[in-house]
């Protein structure tokens, strides 16, 4: 039998046209500079899914959620704390970039001037309403296509059993904007080996610093999120340890992190949500799923980070009512970040295009994303879990012997459940 070779990844291949793109770049010095236009043609194709995809995803989101008469009580009690979890999220990305400034010490040159376009926040405010959804996709007004985006959602979720067809469209409309994703990703290590080169061309080793720092401040972001945030949830709203509550999950945690995918591991969570969490299967076979599509934390995380680090970077602060703004993007795009490959990363793009600030810069986010995913997913995993035992602790619905009893074990509960 002839033995397979086990193909590259996508993240496998953009992690090393990162570092063929440093290492080129560092030899040949300014002189790659015209290597450009192969990063600027990678960033344009990202660019042209992005209006599409925001208003696709979070529509259907919303549609496929707001139903809350098929949720009951509970249903919407775990929604609302997915929805509190992701933007405590936001927030302790924010923090960390504001104490850590990973942007603060590298400059970088771009062309034209660097002048952020962001309205107080009374104009912002009036100003989310669109007179013309069409002129705003097309000015790729990102406040006004999401309101647009939660309120068609709602509305299809209201239309009840005549929603089916419209819903089945944003189903087969995601999939294929998916789909053309992965088509312009196959271009991504080209991409990325080409905007490293070129930025590693024009700054040198200085480059590496920056992506450390980065990379320390979505790490210590992360952890923050699983062992302050979640750990605190826990313990007042569950009486549980968030040692021993990872220790009890660590086998969905590993798969999480091994995989980097929530649909692969959603399955394991079903399994072991009865034995290992004392959550009931006519919850968690609802919430656990949900959780896979609208709470994603890491999500949150990442996107302050990715826009405080670009504007570090050319120098550029924002005020309080900014940073609300940013919380506030960064909770709404985390529940369309589902399913996108590099979603999280992928919508600082637009984002930044809504702030004014220059996008020469994403491609040391994006290559960084290639570092982080694991820790990403783990989290999303985890805040699942966490929102959803809580819950139920506090519904008085958790089976409390799983965590209570001294002698009780989980993994001879399961393996008898499952003989």
């Amino acid at each position: 039998m002839k033995s397979q070779k086990k193909k590259l990844g996508l993240s496998a291949k953009m992690l090393i046209g990162m570092v063929l793109g440093l290492i080129v770049g560092i030899i040949a010095g300014p002189s790659i500079t015209w290597i450009k236009p192969f990063g600027t043609v990678f960033v344009n194709l990202l660019k042209m899914c992005m209006v599409p995809v925001i208003f696709i995803s979070i529509t259907l989101a919303i549609a496929q959620v707001a139903d809350l008469k098929v949720f009951g009580r509970i249903g919407i009690k775990v929604f609302i704390w997915y929805c509190i979890t992701s933007g405590l999220a936001a927030v302790v990305g924010l923090f960390w970039a504001l104490i850590i400034k990973p942007g603060i010490g590298f400059t970088m040159e771009t062309t034209g001037a660097v002048e952020k376009t962001i309205p107080n926040i009374v104009d912002s405010l009036v100003g989310i309403i669109p007179t013309n959804i069409i002129q705003a996709m097309a000015d790729s007004n990102l406040m006004s296509i999401i309101f647009f985006a939660i309120l068609f959602g709602i509305a299809i979720s209201l239309t009840g059993e005549k929603k089916k067809p419209l819903v089945d469209l944003l189903e087969s409309s995601n999939t294929a904007i998916l789909k053309m994703i992965n088509i312009c990703l196959l271009y991504a290590p080209i991409g990325v080996f080409a905007l490293m080169a070129n930025m590693a061309g024009s700054n040198g080793l200085d480059v590496i610093l920056p992506l450390g720092k980065f990379l320390i401040t979505e790490y210590v972001a992360m952890f923050t999120q699983i062992f302050v945030v979640y750990g605190i949830m826990l313990a007042i709203f569950a009486k549980i340890n968030i040692f021993r509550f990872i220790k009890r999950m660590r086998a969905v945690l590993i798969m999480a992190f091994s995989t980097t995918s929530s649909a692969a591991t959603v399955p394991l969570e079903l399994e072991l949500c009865e034995s290992h969490l004392g959550v009931p299967m006519s919850i968690g076979g609802f919430s656990l799923p949900l959780g896979s599509t609208v709470n994603q934390d890491a999500a949150a995380i990442n996107i302050p980070i990715c826009l405080l680090f670009t504007a570090q970077i050319y120098g550029m602060h924002f005020s309080v009512s900014e940073l609300i703004m940013i919380v506030f993007l960064a909770l709404i795009m985390s529940i369309g970040a589902a399913g996108i490959p590099a979603g999280a990363s992928m919508f600082v793009l637009m984002i930044l295009g809504q702030f004014g600030l220059p996008t020469d810069a994403f491609g040391l986010i994006l290559a960084s994303y290639m570092l982080i995913d694991v820790m990403l997913t783990t989290v999303n995993i985890c805040g699942d879990m966490v929102c959803t035992t809580s819950v139920c602790r506090m519904e008085g619905v958790l089976n409390t012997k799983v965590w209570d009893d001294p002698n009780y074990d989980p993994e001879a509960v399961h393996a008898a459940a499952n003989k």
